[in-house]
This record gives C-alpha cells, structure tokens and sequence, in this order.
C-alpha cells in the first residue's frame, strides 16, 4: 500500500502541476537578484535522472550524476533568463480578448486534469463507481498547491512565448516558397535513402522520424483474426476450419469480407471504422511483420485487389488476408495540413536558433549566484 500511495502522488504531481521556474522558496542560485528555489531545481533534476536512466545510464557512477546536475542547474537557470526577457520585451501584455482565453483554456485543463486524477484514483483504489472522486482530486490538488489559477498562468506563459518567439524572429513568417523548397529537400532525401530499402523505411516509420518518401511495391490487406486455442500452428489451424470453411463460403457466395470482419474477427483495430480504408500496409521486403503475414499476402492467390488468402497460423491465431488495394509510391502528398505542420517544423527550428543565440547574449550579461 505504501508503494501505490508513493506511485499515486508521483502521477498526481504530474497530472496537476504545470512546470515552474523562479520561485522564491528557499534558493539554489539566484539570476539578476532573482530566486531559483531548490525544489524546482531538483524537479528537473529528477526528470533529468530519470530520463537517463531509462536510457541504462548507471547514475549511481559520480560523473554521471555531476553531468546531470550541471545540466538541471543550467537549464533553469536559462528559463529563468528566457522568462525575464520575455517580462522585458512586453510579452506578457495581453488584450482583453487574449485574456479571456487564457482564462477559459486554463479553466477546462484544470477540470479535465481533476477528471484524469479522479479516474485515476477510482481505477487504483478501487473505488465504486458512484463514489465521489471528484473531492479526492480536489484534496489532493489543494495539498499541491495547485488551482484553476495555476492554469490559467501556465496558458499565459505559453502565448506569452509564442509573443517571444514573434519577438526573437522579428514577425517574419515562412513563405510558401520557403515550404515548398524545404518540402522537395525532404522528399530528395527520403529518396535516396528510402527509394529501394523498404526495411530502412519501416525502421524510420518506427522511429518516429520524419518520412517523406515510399518505396513502391506496397498494398494495403485486412484480415480476419480468429482467437483459437492450440499449442502449435497445426492445432490452431485445425481448431479454426470451420470458422474458415464458414468464411470461404459466405465470401464464395458474395460476401464482402469487410462485412465479415466483425462477425468474426478479433482485431481491435477494426473497432475504429477508419482503419477499413488503410488497414496494414505490406511490401514483400516488410521487417515489420511476422514472416507468415508477409507471405501470405503476396501469396500466389492474391493477384489483385478483391482477392483473399488461404488461412495462416500465428502466436496470435488464425489470420486470413484481404488484398484491399495498391499503395503508389513516390513523395508524401504535400496536402493542406502537411503544408501547414511543415512551415510550423521550419518556424520552430528558426525560433530554437534564435533562441539559442539570444541565450548566448543574455547569460553573458547576467548577474548568477549559485549557493
């Protein structure tokens, strides 16, 4: 019980606590005569530690540690710079109007975030559903020293910086052409690196990178996933004839086989009516699927879209395939929405840059004492 409580303030904190910099409790450095507190510093740190040791890192090792308090002590400091700055160049001045929405943001994160807390509670304590959570997540937020104002302040921060940023940048823009050009480089890339390596192309789709060229030769299946029982593939298999023979005849007879996906598929991914129109796309190079997966949708038998496969067994189930079309390959569509997620990476990179350089200029300048 000690361990859930420990684990439940640790989410609590980080349900209800936006960050915060500069406070004015008890002092690890102070910057231009202003206070960084301990318990900031070491809310970062700790993240900091964290983080590393996900990584494997061994932070009981001196060095480590070391490297990782410079690093906390650093960045707070230079959020302390940034904020200053920004209070300097008049960020914080709003109008009436961006007051209103700050206000009204910050009051539905502070309700949805003592629903998340209340929900949290009800599911590991066990608690019933109609009992009142809500004055739980409310107890636990005041103990914080968390409100709806602390909210509100944190949107405040966040337009504020996007005011700092339009500062820092001077209101210039990014130009069509500008994300036109950064587009067809992108897309010059994923080229050469995607053009003939599917499994190089699925790694960096794995890896959350940005992908901005397909190789040709994929299509697009759905499946029927049958749950049966059976300790080898043989016994699945021979477990799940006669569901199969049921499907075949129903798709012989003229059955559409997205039809049948929820008469008698497992799938989870089916439950979201979208995925019917993307289900899994597979190239015959695929790294991503089990060997079977990938056989059996190029199997001899799918010649075209409309055509299905002969039953297969995995540590899943049984699994019969769905040729649903060919996907072409060649450059990411620059789409509206792509256009506009581009020119936001390009102002994001060019506002880190400028960023980085009024930094430079601002700790060359600065007052620290660190305790």
């Amino acid at each position: 019980m000690k361990n859930l409580k420990t684990l439940l303030c640790l989410m609590l904190c980080l349900l209800l606590t936006p960050s915060l910099v500069c406070a004015e409790e008890a002092a690890i450095a102070t910057v231009n005569g202003e206070s960084i507190s301990y318990e900031d510093y070491n809310a970062i740190e700790s993240a900091y530690i964290y983080q590393y040791q996900l990584a494997g890192v061994d932070m009981t090792d001196p060095t480590y540690y070391a490297y990782v308090q410079d690093l906390a002590l650093t960045y707070v400091i230079q959020q302390c710079l940034v904020k200053q700055d920004m209070k300097a160049q008049d960020c914080y001045a709003f109008t009436q109007e961006e007051e209103t929405w700050c206000a009204e943001q910050g009051k539905a994160a502070w309700e949805q975030a003592l629903a998340d807390v209340g929900e949290m509670l009800r599911e590991s304590l066990g608690l019933v559903e109609d009992e009142d959570v809500a004055s739980y997540a409310l107890s636990y937020a005041e103990a914080l020293g968390v409100n709806e104002q602390t909210y509100v302040d944190e949107y405040r921060t966040q337009l504020a910086l996007v005011k700092y940023y339009d500062w820092l940048l001077g209101g210039a823009g990014v130009s069509d052409e500008e994300v036109q050009a950064a587009y067809e480089a992108r897309v010059a890339a994923g080229e050469a690196l995607y053009a003939n390596d599917a499994a190089a192309f699925e790694e960096a789709i794995y890896a959350g990178s940005e992908v901005w060229y397909m190789p040709a030769g994929y299509r697009r299946v759905l499946q029927i996933l049958l749950v049966v029982e059976g300790e080898t593939e043989e016994e699945r298999l021979a477990n799940a004839a006669a569901q199969v023979a049921q499907i075949n005849a129903l798709l012989e007879a003229g059955e559409s086989f997205q039809s049948l996906i929820p008469l008698y598929g497992s799938d989870a991914n089916f439950n979201d009516e979208a995925f019917y129109q993307t289900g899994y796309s597979v190239h015959r190079d695929s790294v991503m699927w089990e060997d079977a997966f990938v056989a059996a949708a190029f199997a001899p038998e799918m010649v075209a879209p409309g055509c299905w496969s002969q039953p297969f067994a995995s540590t899943l189930g049984v699994h019969i395939l769905y040729y649903l079309e060919d996907v072409p390959g060649g450059p990411v569509e620059l789409t509206e929405d792509m256009h506009d997620m581009l020119a936001s990476v390009i102002y994001e990179e060019r506002a880190s840059e400028a960023m980085a350089q009024r930094l430079d200029v601002l700790a060359a300048e600065a007052d620290v004492v660190i305790y």
